[in-house]
Formats: structure tokens, C-alpha cells, sequence
């Protein structure tokens, strides 16, 4: 199975730090603007109680403390690799991508 393009620095962000699959779920609702926990446990099927757990666990993975740093985290993975995941992806689309 081939990653989307756009989805890549996501994977290999989430390959950084070790997320779990619901994790990266959650990671990616963030990106795309769901932030709040009533918001994702909606579009996850999952508790908010849940929801929290897994920012929590973001967090300690990340470094963070907030949902604004993770995501102030994953914008300086962007910055710092960005051109190296895309040329990864290109010569291999079907590998794993880390930088």
C-alpha cells in the first residue's frame, strides 16, 4: 500500500515518536483543525475521557504540554525535514519513511 504524499510527514512524525495507531488518529484530527476533546471523540467513536488519555500520551511521547505545542512540534518536524521525507518518498514511495 502506497502513503499519500500529504500523509507522509505525518507517518514519519508519528514513526518519531513512537505513536500508536489511535494516536496518529488523534494527532491527525488535530492537524486538521479538531482540536477540542468532544470534537474528536465524535469523529473517533471513542470517549472524550479517551480522548485526553491519548493527547496525554502525545504529550509525554512529544515533549509537550499542550495540544498547541504538539502541534507547534510537529511544525518544526515539517520545517527541519520536510524536503528530506518528500525525496525519500519519491525514490521509494512503497518504504517506510523516516528521516
Amino acid at each position: 500500500m502506497r502513503a499519500e504524499p500529504v500523509k507522509v510527514p505525518i507517518v514519519a512524525f508519528c514513526k518519531k515518536y513512537n505513536l500508536s495507531p489511535r494516536e496518529q488518529d488523534v494527532l491527525q484530527l488535530m492537524i486538521e483543525r479538531v482540536v477540542n476533546a468532544e470534537d474528536i471523540s465524535q469523529k473517533l467513536g471513542i470517549s472524550q475521557n479517551t480522548v485526553r488519555i491519548h493527547v496525554k500520551n502525545i504529550n509525554s511521547k512529544v515533549g509537550a504540554r499542550s495540544k498547541t505545542e504538539i502541534l507547534s512540534a510537529f511544525i518544526d518536524f515539517l520545517e527541519k525535514h520536510y524536503e528530506k521525507i518528500l525525496l525519500n518518498y519519491a525514490a521509494n514511495p512503497v518504504a517506510q519513511v523516516v528521516p
